[in-house]
């Protein structure tokens, strides 16, 4: 089974599903049954147009030309014979609630960027070039540092968590429809839900033991000696809090 195509561009991306095309841009997801839409022309090299039953067109948008025929091929070749002349009135929408736009996360980014080099520069400019060389190497520090710290923590969290009320079943290594060997095991919990982990991937074994949590099956590890667990985690750890806390005495050491 192929899986669904996706033709996006920025903050906008429409999903075709075997019954309707799913159009997300921003809060707002549009549902367009296959059946209330006519056909599909291309509109430039990256976009297309929908037109719909009743004569109303919508314009998607494509990251390039190759994706964007491709989709036009994929939506063309999925639509049914019989369509339903009420075209737009078959189309729904529905609010997904507050979500951060591209432009947002690129403005947040600069603001930050800016914010560091002026910070370097005035640690700099009033407390001479080499405590502005400590501020940027204690900033640069920090950036690394902190998602670090906080995987170490989150790490050992879940291993405490799975420690108190795991279950441990026995994983399968997944293969493609092609025979080929996947970098995963697969595992069933006690609902007959599947999940994946990655976790043993450059193992050569045809099943590994996992444990997992099973109010959040997504949370999971492969069962390792208690020594292994220990050692790695001090030492992640460790390596974690020290680029930290040279972040820290960087970025503070002007000042203090």
């Amino acid at each position: 089974m192929l899986s669904p195509q996706v033709l996006s561009k920025g903050d906008q991306y429409t999903v075709l599903r075997p019954d309707r095309l799913t159009m997300t841009e921003g809060r707002e997801i549009t549902h367009v049954p296959l059946a209330a839409v006519q056909e599909v022309r291309p509109d430039g090299d990256k976009a297309l147009t929908i037109v719909l039953t009743d004569g109303v067109t919508r314009r998607l948008q494509g990251g390039n030309a190759y994706a964007t025929s491709a989709f036009l091929t994929a939506v063309t070749a999925a639509l049914p014979e019989r369509r339903d002349p009420a075209g737009s009135a078959l189309v729904t929408t529905e609010d997904r609630g507050a979500v951060i736009k591209v432009w947002q996360v690129w403005t947040g980014g600069v603001a930050f960027l800016a914010a560091c080099v002026g910070y370097v520069w005035w640690t700099g400019s009033t407390h001479g070039d080499g405590m502005g060389m400590a501020a940027f190497g204690g900033l640069f520090g920090l950036i690394i540092g902190v998602p670090l710290t906080f995987l170490a923590f989150d790490g050992v969290t879940n291993r405490a968590v799975l420690r108190r009320r795991g279950i441990t079943v026995a994983a399968t290594r997944h293969y493609h429809p092609n025979g080929k060997r996947a970098s995963w095991y697969k595992f069933t919990d006690t609902s007959g839900n599947e999940h994946t982990t990655s976790y043993g991937a450059n193992r050569s074994t045809p099943e590994i033991h996992v444990v997992y949590d099973p109010e959040r099956p997504s949370r999971n590890a492969a069962v390792e000696p208690l020594y292994s667990t220990v050692v790695k985690f001090l030492f992640g750890g460790g390596v974690s809090l020290a680029i930290l806390a040279l972040g820290l005495w960087g970025v503070l050491a002007p000042y203090i």
